[in-house]
Formats: structure tokens, sequence, C-alpha cells
């Protein structure tokens, strides 16, 4: 009789310091994706309008804890030569500017964004591919959870709009800079999804959400979401082996996830068939595609685009971060009620002139450049890819998870040695 062995009891499997460290890694980055999402959202909860100013933010203080537990693990990683020639030529020329022009607490935002990517170089280090891909799958789920609930809860403000339907509907954005932005963020992060189960569902409730808000951009990159998706199915059949970048589905139960999918899908659905039968507005996102260049927000842009235009002739080495819109006011001597011009590569042409356009342009080259080389697997690129694209239309060039997926994205290769 062996007596080494107590018949009929097994023992418990206790979790390894490894898959601890695992779990923990992936909560605290997924924190930090659905925060930088969610950039609108103050450390106190509250949402502050069009992102404003420097208030702090919830992602500031995921960004900072996260960034003390790298530097406490010694983990700094150099980020990529290109990010680094991007970041030095914007600040650098922006300080220059206001020697001439006024300054700005704008190009704060430039720094913080420096921030984000040195931090997250490290993080891309220091977590591995199949963590940092994980978080960014949960947390674009958590974000579309939070986004249908927020809207579920807004319906009188969805039936207003549609009584006289102009613009977007006045409901709170979590995404700083309004309906418009927080429904690209949504289509964006679907490239996250690509190569799961989840993707088809997650795409088809960022479509729904766009249509609810009459966001033609996001309806745009819900679909350069799905050309993502194929340029990667077509990649893999490329390749006899899967690269270093490619990791498994997240860990996140498929049963779990795809049912607050379906549900943030049939909510956005449902809120929109509904709202829109009440108040016999059918097609008004398609009437919106139909009335491209003649309606208020096409104008709006066209007028931007103008104006910055002639700012960036008479100011070919830039006036500053921040200072794009209030020159063109000035030159055009007409008030603009935005922020920003509505394409970035126009937007570093005017504030950051001549040298801050290109080394925008040798960072968009050099992330084509690689995502082609790596057969469109990687949705980090992808990512970062289809920002650069619809950044001709939206964004600003200094959103956090922007630099947030890229900095991460620039660690990655550096740990693996992958260009």
């Amino acid at each position: 009789m062996n007596l080494s062995v107590t018949p009929g009891v097994t023992l418990a499997r206790l979790p390894s310091s490894v898959s601890v460290r695992a779990w923990l890694a992936t909560t605290l980055l997924t924190v930090v994706v659905v925060t930088s999402l969610m950039s609108a959202v103050t450390m106190t909860g509250a949402i502050v309008a069009d992102d404003a100013g420097t208030t702090p933010k919830l992602y500031h203080a995921a960004l900072a804890i996260v960034g003390a537990v790298v530097l406490f693990r010694g983990r700094i990683a150099r980020p990529r030569s290109e990010l680094l020639l991007y970041f030095g030529v914007t600040i650098g020329v922006s300080l220059l500017a206001y020697a001439f022009h006024e300054p700005r607490v704008a190009v704060v935002k430039s720094i913080i964004a420096l921030g984000v990517a040195l931090i997250a170089a490290s993080i891309g280090r220091f977590a591995g591919p199949a963590i940092v891909l994980r978080a960014c799958r949960i947390g674009s789920v958590m974000f579309l959870v939070a986004v249908t609930a927020k809207n579920a809860g807004n319906v009188p403000a969805f039936l207003a709009f549609l009584i006289s339907p102009l613009g977007h509907p006045d409901v709170p954005s979590l995404a700083g800079g309004g309906l418009n932005l927080e429904a690209t963020w949504l289509a964006l992060s679907a490239v996250f999804l690509i190569g799961t189960t989840l993707f088809v569902p997650y795409v088809l409730a960022a479509a729904a959400t766009s249509a609810l808000y009459a966001s033609r951009a996001g309806v745009v990159i819900a679909f350069m979401a799905v050309v993502g998706a194929v340029l990667h199915a077509w990649g893999g059949r490329r390749l006899r082996r899967m690269d270093d970048t490619s990791v498994p589905p997240a860990r996140l139960s498929r049963r779990v996830a795809t049912t607050l999918i379906a549900v943030a899908a049939l909510v956005s659905i449902g809120l929109g068939t509904a709202i829109v039968r009440q108040q016999g507005e059918v097609g008004y996102v398609a009437k919106r595609f139909a009335t491209i260049g003649g309606e208020p927000g096409s104008l709006g842009r066209l007028t931007l685009w103008e104006g910055g235009l002639l700012v960036f002739a008479e100011n070919p080495f830039g006036v500053g971060a921040g200072n794009a819109v209030p020159t063109l006011r000035r030159v055009l001597g007409v008030d603009v009620p935005e922020d920003n011009l509505h394409n970035i590569y126009l937007q570093h042409a005017v504030e950051t002139g001549i040298p801050g356009l290109l080394v925008l342009l040798i960072l968009a080259v050099t992330v084509a450049r690689r995502t082609i080389a790596g057969r469109f697997r990687d949705q980090l690129l992808l990512f970062v890819g289809a920002y650069l694209v619809a950044g001709a239309i939206q964004f600003t060039g200094v959103d956090a998870i922007l630099w947030l997926v890229y900095g991460m994205q620039s660690g990655l290769s550096g740990a693996t040695g992958n260009e």
C-alpha cells in the first residue's frame, strides 16, 4: 500500500505567481485603455464638455499609476526613433513659434501625449503582446457597454434631436470632442477585435451607434475596420506561420463578451429604429451623406480647410500649438465654433509648419510600411494606420489613445526585435 498518497483526495490547484501577475497586468492595462477611450471623464467621475482645457482626467490618473509601477520595476523602454523625432520637432517648433505668436496651453497636450507614448512603450515591453492585445479588446468591450448604457439613459434627448435634426444629438459624450468623436473611437476600436468571433457583433454595434449619432465619420470608420479585417485575413493566408505580433484571442469569456456586445448592438439598433419611426425622419444619416458639401458640417470643414491653407501660406514655419483656429478667425474675419481643423495634416502644417508636417508624414509612411511588411497581422498597427487615414477628416493628432496604442506597439517591437 502506498501511504504517500491519500486515497480519493486531489490537491487543490493554486494559481501560479505567473498567472497572478498576468491577470494583474491585464487588469491595470485594461483600466488604462478604457479610461483613455473615455477621455472626457474626470477623476471625480464628472464628464467635461468637449475635453475642456487641462482638467485632470481619469486616464491621467490611470497612466500615472501604471507608469509608476513600470518605473518601480525598472522596465524602461526606448521608443522608436520616428516617434521621438515626431515629438521633438512638433513640440520644439511650437515653443519657437510662441516667440512670434501668442503662447497657448495647448502645447501641454503634446507634452502629455509624449508622456503617454513613453509610458506606453515601457508597458508594451513589460506586458508582452498577449496581455496588451487582451487588455485592448476587453477595454473596447467595456467602452461599448458604457456608451450604450449612457445612450439608453438619454432617450428623451434623442427624441428631441429627431424632431429637428441638425448635426448630432445633444447627449453627453464619454469621449472628449463630442458624439461624433465618440462614434469614431467606437468604430476604430473594432480593429482590436479583428481575428476573433467578437469582431462582427462589435462592428455592427459601433455602426448602429454611429447611425444613432448621425455620425458619417463613425460609419466610414466602421467600414474601414471591415476592410482591415479582410486585409488581416488575407495576410494570414499569405504567411506560412503566425508572426510574433499575432497573439491568441483575448481571455475574455466568449459567451459573456458576445452577449454583452449583442445586447449593446440590439439596444443601439432598437433605440435608433424606435426613435426614427416615431419621428418619421427615416434615413437622416443617408441624407447627411447625400448632402456632403452643402450642409453645415461639410461647409464648416471646408471653411476650416480653406482658412487653414491661407494661414499656412502666411506662416510656413507654424503658428504654434493651439493657434490654428484663433489665427484662422483673424485671417477670415469670421467666428469659427471649432477648436481644431478636423484634418491632422493641415493642423500640423498650420501649427508646426513644414517641419511638423514632414515628421507627421514620416510617421505615417513608417506605420504604412510596417503594416504592409507585417501582412496586416498586427491589430495595434492597423488601429494606428486607420487613425492616420481617418485623420484627413477627423481627430487632432494629440489623442491619448493613439499614442497609448502606438507607444505599446513600439515597446513590443523593441522587445521582440520586430520592425
